[in-house]
């Protein structure tokens, strides 16, 4: 059938299905046009009516064929007017919300299993620092050698290295004090990087005895010496900086490419390490007690606060239990832009100085950043690609009075967590990472009496133990926990959700909506195919 003539009939149908109106000759006849519009709005109101009251008749959607059955009277109908708008307004308040909900959680993550074998999760990076910061001894060795003031001996400038210790923000002195110092390190051309190396205690001193899942090793070629929050450290596992790692640079096959795992769990199979503290070499503490902090972290991460810290004193055994837990981003999630999954992936950003993206690489980066715009400089226990003008004495009062670019959770931000609720500051552009490993840790210590045991004799064997402190650091279990983060809903999720609310409230499913595009168009193409079936009236 032509497309226009059925057209025709659409029309022609809609006209003859209304009532002509009914023209009161003692009233002014309007201009035809208006009559001819005024009657064509009459004919398709009439028909939309119409249609209408079929829908309600037909349909399967509740309640609204009580409001158009006869019998009733006005009261009921209205009854059930009132509980079919309130069905109505709820399902479309309860969609909003629903769709609002989609919006601005646009992923969550769950626990995707509680026995995800060990084995597969990397050893955490295992960084030692000794407490003490500065070697008395070769504070002294250096000061002796060192040009200074006719007024001031070899001892009062060893001792006045304890400000090196003033950039973690603990103390400041007087500025002449600084500027005293910057002088002397200025005439002995010396700066405050290359005083940390010497300060520091070696590796090779500080580690006596290494077992790494029960063998025995040279602890040099477990361990190396990184920059930290805590100045120069020992770090085992670690892969963090974009150099390459200095056991990679050894002609030893045994240095690995990739963090090392384990494949058991109990502290037979983990680290194990004799920790030689040097009591009679202390010289400036942070906090007043003998030992060592131990960071426990990924090894891809900054060794920084936001490491495991544990507390290890001397003279006693302690027992670290690990308890791994991993969390990754699906395929789903993924495909999101990172602004609305609020993470990236280790190769989304190319840090500058640390080998891969991750929340903490991010904010020690940003943190330097903060602090190099601030004071011109960077301290020397903040990550450096050896492209930024390092700290000296002279800088430390700026860095003390600016420490909270480097110290607080949000740099340029020290208002309390109630403040920050609603709109923190985004000074770093840093997001979560997507895939990430935790390592929470249960510790039991107690004090080292080797005098009844008769374990691990060969462990212990020509050392005298003293003042020395005993760690094992292992996998508590063979399995772990790991987290899925994906898409809140994807679209079978949310068809499911929406086809739910307006079935439960309105009785809607795909037919009913069918029904609705029957009786407004379809319906009406086949009553004019109809009408014009029909033999006209001679």
């Amino acid at each position: 059938m032509d497309f226009k003539r059925l057209s025709e009939r659409v029309v022609r149908t809609i006209r003859e299905r209304g009532e002509r109106p009914q023209v009161d000759p003692t009233v002014s006849v309007p201009a035809r046009d208006t009559v001819v519009h005024s009657v064509a709005d009459s004919q398709v109101l009439k028909w939309f009516k119409n249609q209408l009251y079929q829908l309600c008749l037909a349909t399967a959607l509740h309640g609204y064929s009580q409001i158009v059955r006869k019998g009733y009277s006005p009261l009921e109908r209205a009854l059930w007017v009132i509980a079919v708008g309130s069905a109505l307004v709820t399902a479309i308040t309860l969609l909003w919300i629903l769709w609002t909900w989609n919006v601005e959680t646009p992923t969550v993550t769950v626990i995707e299993s509680t026995n995800y074998d060990t084995y597969r999760v990397p050893f955490p990076a295992i960084t030692i620092c000794n407490l003490n910061k500065i070697s008395a001894s070769k504070a002294l060795e250096r000061a002796q050698k060192m040009t200074r003031p006719n007024n001031m001996t070899a001892e009062e400038l060893a001792f006045q290295f304890r400000f090196l210790l003033h950039v973690e923000g603990l103390e400041e002195a007087d500025p002449r004090e600084y500027q005293l110092l910057h002088d002397i390190l200025l005439l002995n051309n010396l700066e405050i990087p290359q005083l940390i190396g010497e300060f520091a205690m070696p590796c090779s001193t500080m580690l006596e005895r290494c077992m790494w899942k029960g063998t025995q090793w040279r602890c040099d070629n477990l361990f190396e010496m990184v920059n930290s929050t805590e100045g120069l450290c020992c770090s085992f596992n670690h892969f963090a900086m974009r150099s390459s790692n200095r056991l990679q640079k050894k002609a030893s096959s045994n240095a690995p490419n990739e963090p090392r795992r384990v494949m058991a769990s109990g502290y037979k199979t983990g680290l194990s390490l004799i920790l030689n503290p040097i009591l009679e070499d202390y010289h400036s503490i942070d906090i007043a007690t003998t030992g060592f902090k131990i960071l426990i972290h990924s090894s891809f991460d900054f060794p920084d606060e936001n490491a495991q810290m544990k507390i290890i004193a001397s003279g006693t055994e302690s027992f670290i239990a690990v308890y791994p837990k991993e969390t990754y981003a699906s395929d789903d999630a993924l495909t999101l832009a990172p602004a609305e999954r609020n993470c990236y992936q280790y190769n989304e950003v190319r840090m500058s100085v640390m080998q891969r993206y991750s929340y903490v690489n991010c904010m020690a980066e940003c943190r330097a950043s903060e602090i190099f715009r601030a004071c011109k400089c960077l301290p020397f226990h903040l990550p450096s690609n050896g492209s930024l003008a390092n700290c000296e004495f002279k800088d430390f009062n700026c860095l003390v009075e600016n420490v909270e670019r480097f110290r607080s959770a949000i740099p340029l931000n020290n208002s309390s967590i109630t403040q920050l609720m609603e709109k923190p500051p985004m000074v770093c552009d840093c997001l979560p990472s997507c895939e990430m490993v935790q390592y929470p840790v249960e510790m039991m210590y107690g004090k080292i009496n080797r005098s009844v045991t008769f374990n691990s004799l060969s462990f212990f064997k020509d050392i005298k133990l003293k003042d020395q402190s005993v760690v094992h650091i292992y996998f508590n279990d063979l399995v772990a926990t790991r987290y899925r983060m994906d898409i809140y809903q994807n679209w079978f999720g949310v068809l499911a959700s929406f086809g739910g609310i307006l079935g439960l409230f309105l009785g809607f499913s795909i037919i009913t909506g069918f029904e609705v595009i029957y009786f407004f168009s379809i319906r009406l193409l086949f009553d004019a195919a109809f009408h014009s079936d029909k033999p006209r009236k001679q």
